[in-house]
């Protein structure tokens, strides 16, 4: 007979042979899934540019009241370890990139503040004051050094932007004022001059 007898015995190995081809088949359609360029937008955060393999995320700056912008680049990659204040990650996609520009809220108003930084051995204001960024009903406050601050170890919330802690205020190791440039050392000079002149009177 011309026809295949359905009952004719298959060669040894046969199957194992189909199941390894299938295997070998479905291993390419993952390596090709796995292997897919993603995209995430650039410096610009508009322009999508294509990722190194295995790349699933993407990043981007976070805007924040009185610290105003991060410094975090748009670009391929996660966000460091412990930088949810400042870095947005989200899934990275083939088409288009996921981390899309950031602005600040539109109703977002700004003021200034001054900035301190340790030289020789004492905390002095900058002589430029920082932008600040807030919405549009948070009151206006600027920080720096309380009286009780150690000036090689006091850090500046802020570059000088926004209040201080509860317990900052309370062991006054920061004072905080509410108008603008209000943290300047001439202010700070024309608020504590009276009172040293009081100390001096009592001493």
């Amino acid at each position: 007979s011309s026809g295949i007898n359905a009952e004719w015995p298959l060669r040894p190995g046969y199957r194992q042979s189909r199941k390894m081809k299938v295997f070998v088949i479905l291993i390419g359609v993952f390596s090709a899934v796995s292997a897919e360029v993603m995209k995430c937008n650039g410096a610009d955060g508009a322009t999508a540019e294509d990722c190194e393999d295995g790349v699933v995320a993407c990043t981007s700056p976070v805007w924040s009241e009185y610290g105003g912008m991060s410094s975090q680049a748009y670009g391929c990659g996660p966000c460091p370890d412990d930088s949810t204040a400042t870095c947005a990650q989200c899934v990275a996609e083939a088409e288009t990139g996921c981390n899309v520009k950031v602005a600040a809220p539109a109703d977002a108003q700004t003021f200034e503040c001054f900035d301190y930084s340790l030289v020789k051995e004492a905390l002095v204001a900058s002589t430029t004051a920082t932008t600040c960024n807030a919405n549009k009903a948070t009151a206006i406050k600027c920080n720096s050094p309380g009286t009780a601050a150690v000036a090689k170890t006091y850090k500046v919330a802020n570059k000088g932007c926004g209040g201080c802690t509860e317990a900052a205020i309370k062991d006054k190791t920061c004072s905080e004022c509410g108008k603008t440039k209000c943290n300047s050392a001439s202010t700070l000079a024309f608020v504590l001059a009276p009172l040293l002149a009081v100390i001096f009177h009592v001493l």
